[in-house]
């Protein structure tokens, strides 16, 4: 028995082994347990350790601890693996790419038009400026050849030119023409409007448009003469803007005619009555008057409020 006990003790003491940390610290014993999170040993000194971690263990005791089969699969990911099996990274290859060549010399705003999108550019501004001139020549009652031609010999600044010139009075053709229309009625050619137009003696007052009440002039003994009185409601006529400029171009003058000289512009809307010795400005939603009281200011007047013009002498009550 005593012989049995020596050998076991040998035995013990020769299959103890030497396990070293990172830190240094060296560990003499046998593995007691071991899983994932680390080991622990049954010390020579009796007892056991505590739990070692595996990141705590040096390279050499990783490898001693892997050749256990139940150990490898816990020591392997913390065992570094030698240069020559890590893998090689893939070289870089630096691709050529076409590059843009540039125009030469010193590029200019002009060089910039000759291209496909800068034609199409100019066209475009050509057009508009053509579309321009036709809508300021309409608008200030000028040839339409006239100055569409201008405009196209001197873009931009033909039409700016014309806008900024003040309005021709409105042919008599054109006003024979749309009173002839109104007084004969929705039923009647054109052709025909235009020959009873014609045929009015020369010299005779211009006729009313369609649905104007005629009341006899009143005599004014200031004036010293009868002034005839014009009516024009709303339903009979469109208050517009081309109706006003045509009908009442007299009082946009700053300095009026003999004809309109004691004439005034009665303009009723459904809230307010305005009495005016002038028109100072339309567009073509609103009018601005000049109210016929001494000193008073611009008015503005809505087209679409107003029910009922009316012309008569200044000094006509009625």
């Amino acid at each position: 028995m005593l012989c049995l006990a020596l050998l076991g003790v040998a035995t013990a003491v020769c299959s103890a082994d030497e396990y070293k940390l990172r830190d240094g610290t060296m560990i003499w014993g046998t593995v007691s347990d071991s899983n994932e999170n680390g080991v622990v040993f049954r010390l020579d000194s009796g007892g056991f350790s505590p739990w070692y971690s595996w990141s705590k263990f040096s390279d050499p005791t990783l490898e001693v601890l892997a050749q256990d089969p139940q150990m490898r699969q816990f020591a392997e990911p913390f065992i570094p693996l030698p240069p020559e099996e890590r893998p090689k990274p893939k070289p870089v290859v630096i691709r050529e790419y076409p590059k843009a060549t540039l125009p030469l010399g010193s590029p200019t705003i002009f060089s910039s038009l000759t291209g496909s999108l800068g034609l199409g550019l100019l066209a475009l501004l050509y057009a508009a400026n053509l579309l321009a001139a036709y809508e300021i020549a309409l608008y200030r009652h000028r040839p339409v050849a006239v100055v569409c031609g201008v405009s196209a010999i001197v873009p931009l600044v033909g039409p700016l030119a014309f806008l900024a010139s003040p309005s021709l009075e409105p042919p008599p053709a054109e006003y024979a023409e749309a009173e002839a229309h109104d007084e004969a009625g929705p039923g009647v050619p054109a052709a025909a409007s235009a020959a009873s137009a014609t045929s009015r003696k020369v010299g005779s007052p211009p006729p009313m448009a369609s649905g104007l009440k005629v009341a006899a002039g009143a005599k004014s003994g200031k004036a010293g003469g009868a002034a005839e009185k014009r009516v024009y409601n709303r339903g009979e006529v469109e208050f517009n803007r081309r109706f006003i400029e045509t009908q009442f171009s007299g009082f946009f003058r700053v300095v009026p005619t003999d004809a309109e000289r004691d004439l005034v512009l009665v303009i009723k809307t459904p809230k307010m009555e305005f009495i005016a010795r002038r028109v100072s400005r339309i567009t073509a939603s609103e009018m601005y008057i000049q109210l016929l009281q001494a000193g008073a200011k611009e008015v503005r007047v809505v087209l679409g409020e107003i029910a009922q013009i009316i012309v008569r002498h200044k000094d006509d009550k009625a």
